[in-house]
């Protein structure tokens, strides 16, 4: 007679269709045991996985009892747990990531079966493949504007390493969220590790390009839109945002309450980036004044339109001419003329935030008030990436170096010659 299987054992026999089956009681992610199955091509192989699954079991290590595919996990986390949590434009990006990247690739994959070797490998891949290929945006063109994919000349967009980058983020966020509600019994993006990477130079604007932009600028109808991202760096949106209730021309105080952006086709009016970016800024001069040129600009733009003006509902400082907001992309085409115009390189609007933390930070104030000043909400950030050192600053700081040791012949240290040195070895 045929010895019993004792209990936890588990038992192995051959299917029908000729494959191996092993099955055992396994501890699952939702605290309970239940009874889970393997499958070979031999005995051999049944045997091994289910050895596997039962030391797993015996560990502690939980078996996942989720059989939702990764698409319709991430439809529920984007929807029910970072929607109410992020920012509208967060979410936006969120979505977009996970409906062109992550779903096409692995959408239909159990999250149960995702290993880091599957993430590795996508992250890699995504890497290296061409996205208006893959996407096919080209195709997507007006045929008049087709120029790449579509007529089979691939224009090699790849994907940025920031974008890489967020979409592993996404995936720890979700499936940490997936391991917290007992969906799965660890987090296997956590075990995917990706190289740092190229990182954008940045070079802001120097002391003479600032002055040269700015005097430019004394000409063009955003004149105080520069004024403010040079002096105190705000942000593209939060000047777009910025309201006549939020400035204090009288005491020269600005106060940053909200943004303008354009969100899922929309133009919307959203919080500051951070919890630290709604801060107090005191105006310099030459902002009090450029702020007061504008404040007759608008009037008499006001004036000019009559019935037609559509500024009064929402108060904002920088307006078009019929008072409606301006378009963030219009800023930067503005920013791109003034900047050939000005005869200074060619540089992102927001390096103009970079230029205004490096020229306080030349001019001796300290981390924690530029920290205050752009709103940052960690003053690594502030030192990491904004406070830029320029070569000739460097070149001064060594010549400074150098003066101190330069050895003028004078000094000596009694018998021993010059100072510090022994006559004897």
């Amino acid at each position: 007679m045929a010895k019993k299987n004792s209990n936890g054992e588990g038992t192995i026999y051959q299917r029908k269709d000729g494959r191996w089956e092993g099955t055992a009681f396994v501890l699952t992610s939702d605290g309970t045991f239940k009874r889970r199955s393997v499958y070979g091509k031999t005995r051999e192989d049944a045997h091994e996985k289910l050895t596997k699954l039962k030391a797993d079991s015996q560990s502690g290590l939980p078996l996942a009892t989720s059989k939702m595919t990764l698409s319709e996990f991430l439809a529920y986390w984007l929807t029910d747990i970072a929607q109410p949590k992020v920012r509208k434009t967060t979410y936006v990006n969120y979505a977009s990531l996970v409906r062109n990247y992550i779903t096409p690739e692995f959408g239909r994959k159990k999250i149960s079966r995702l290993t880091a070797r599957d993430i590795r490998a996508f992250l890699a891949k995504t890497a290296a493949t061409c996205q208006c290929c893959a996407q096919g945006k080209d195709i997507a063109r007006p045929e008049h504007k087709r120029r790449c994919c579509a007529l089979k000349a691939c224009c090699k967009k790849l994907p940025s390493d920031r974008t890489v980058r967020f979409l592993l983020v996404i995936l720890r966020a979700a499936l940490q969220h997936a391991v917290r509600e007992d969906e799965l019994p660890r987090n296997v993006a956590r075990n995917v590790e990706l190289s740092m990477g190229t990182k954008r130079e940045i070079e802001p604007l120097t002391t003479a390009e600032g002055r040269q932009l700015l005097s430019a600028a004394r000409e063009n109808r955003l004149w105080a839109a520069y004024e403010l991202a040079v002096r105190i760096g705000l942000r593209r949106g939060e000047l777009l945002g910025l309201r006549w209730s939020d400035v204090d021309l009288h005491t020269g105080v600005l106060t940053v309450r909200q943004a303008l952006q354009r969100v899922g086709g929309e133009l919307l009016i959203v919080p500051p980036k951070t919890q630290r970016s709604a801060r107090r800024v005191a105006l310099p001069s030459e902002c009090v004044t450029a702020l007061r040129a504008q404040r007759a600009q608008q009037i008499a733009d006001r004036k000019a339109t009559g019935d037609a003006w559509k500024g009064t509902a929402h108060g904002l400082v920088f307006t078009t001419r019929n008072g409606t907001p301006i378009e963030p992309r219009n800023l930067n085409r503005s920013f791109e003329a003034l900047s050939i115009r000005a005869k200074i390189r060619r540089v992102r609007f927001h390096d103009l935030r970079h230029t205004c933390a490096s020229l306080l930070h030349e001019q001796g104030a300290d981390a924690r008030m530029i920290m205050e000043v752009l709103g940052h909400s960690s003053i690594r950030v502030t030192m990491d990436i904004y406070t830029f050192v320029r070569l000739d600053s460097q070149r001064s700081a060594f010549d400074r170096v150098g003066d101190a040791l330069k050895d003028d012949g004078n000094e000596t240290d009694g018998d021993n010659g010059p100072a510090g040195l022994s006559a004897t070895v």
